[in-house]
């Protein structure tokens, strides 16, 4: 029974060192994340110590990313990798895990800056941000599973101007709808309007205001908002890739 026991620890180890020795690269091109529109230009190291350089998503530059595995804190119950990102749109943390089609993420958090046309094309060309911790995500390529976490952002802050308010800074939670990974924020400005938006990371999106002063209405119906039994309403739809406003 001792030998019998000590043999299995001996192929656990050997198949863990196996794994763990793996270039980066190898694991990457096998994982299925470059059908789901990941790309990078180089991967170094292994599983165990590793870092992704010029990486993409769906087009878009995110940066690089550092991995360290740790096998007390998969003991401790908890994913075994922390990643570390960086790159021209902010930095961020996580610990992580990819199991087949799943994954798993663990005390995330991220400082995001990005440009507001990209909520929408009638918004200002300014930089706004987005701030996430304590974030907390089960999924598999297929779709989001479960969420959540805190956000904050200034982004309607930021924006407001245009409509000839001043909208507070704004706070919410991550959570799954449909799927789909959502941020949902809320909040109250100083002249009494009330605020509510969700956004999913596939670019769906809805903001709503209601205790709107008068003298702010036209122009958020030029803006494209529509006037729902007393509520201000601009939605963003994403159908085939095309956004639809």
């Amino acid at each position: 029974m001792r030998k019998i026991l000590l043999l299995s620890i001996f192929i656990g180890v050997l198949v863990f060192t196996l794994v763990a020795s793996t270039p980066l690269s190898f694991i990457l091109k096998r994982s299925g994340i470059i059908q789901q529109g990941v790309s990078w230009q180089q991967a170094r190291g292994t599983a165990w110590h590793g870092q992704v350089t010029g990486l993409a998503v769906r087009g878009d530059a995110v940066g690089a990313v550092q991995g360290d595995f740790s096998l007390l804190r998969m003991v401790q119950g908890q994913p075994g990798h922390l990643l570390r990102w960086s790159g021209p749109s902010g930095q961020g943390s996580a610990l992580a895990a990819l199991s087949g089609r799943s994954i798993k993420v663990r005390k995330g958090r991220a400082a995001v800056k990005f440009d507001a046309t990209r909520i929408s094309s009638l918004f200002p060309a300014q930089d706004v941000s987005l701030r996430l911790s304590n974030v907390s995500i089960d999924a598999t390529f297929e779709g989001c599973r479960s969420a959540s976490g805190d956000v904050s952002t200034d982004a309607l802050a930021t924006i407001s101007a245009a409509y000839g308010t001043n909208w507070p800074e704004v706070d919410g939670s991550l959570s799954c709808v449909d799927g789909e990974l959502v941020i949902s924020v809320e909040g109250r400005a100083a002249d009494g309007t009330r605020i509510a938006a969700t956004s999913s990371l596939q670019g769906n999106g809805r903001l709503e205001l209601w205790d709107v002063p008068d003298n702010q209405t036209n122009a958020l119906l030029l803006a494209g908002f529509i006037n729902e039994a007393g509520r201000y309403v601009y939605l963003q739809r994403v159908s085939n890739g095309e956004t639809v406003q």
